[in-house]
Order: C-alpha cells, then structure tokens, then sequence
C-alpha cells in the first residue's frame, strides 16, 4: 500500500503533522500493532522547543511506520522526510532482534 500522502501535506510535508498521518495510517490498516506512541498524542505536544525537540517525535511516530510490512524507509524519504531521521530510522530497525 503505497504511504503517497506528501501532495495533501504541501510546504508541511516532512513534519510532525505528516509523521502523525502515517503512524495513523499504520494503526490503521495493522490494528494489531497495538496504539499509538504518546508521542502521537497532539494535545500533549505543545510546540517543539527546539530541532532536537521536533527530530526525537519525528523518530518516535515514524519507528511505527517502518515495522509494519510494507512501509520503508525509501517510502518516507519519498514522502519528504529529511535524512537524519532517517538514517536514525534505519538503525533502529537494524537493532530490532527478530
């Protein structure tokens, strides 16, 4: 199933908004994944205070993207996220034991 939400996120594709789309998504179509992080929660983000801020909820929403069949890192560079979160992506999936 291709992720191809990044037309509707326009100038916000790549944030926190579209990071909290695809995790939904996920949830969605693999309810068994269990919920979503707390970090998808929007009434508990107020705005990030910095980059790190921002980078670390971007990892946290995304991490559930990727383990589901399907979704890759490849996809979510398409969908305009930035390299660091996912080369970060990457490793963590890496480190999963199976």
């Amino acid at each position: 199933m291709p992720l191809a939400l990044r037309p509707h996120f326009g100038a916000l594709a790549g944030g926190l908004e579209h990071a909290l789309a695809l995790a939904t998504l996920a949830h969605a179509v693999h309810p068994a994944g269990g919920s979503l992080a707390a970090a998808a929660e929007p009434e508990s983000w107020g705005r990030p205070s910095n980059d790190f801020d921002q980078f670390s909820r971007l990892v946290t929403l995304l991490q559930d993207v990727v383990r589901y069949p399907g979704y890759t890192i490849e996809d979510l560079r398409r969908e305009g996220f930035a390299e660091p979160v996912l080369a970060t992506l990457a490793a963590l999936a890496a480190r999963r034991p199976m």
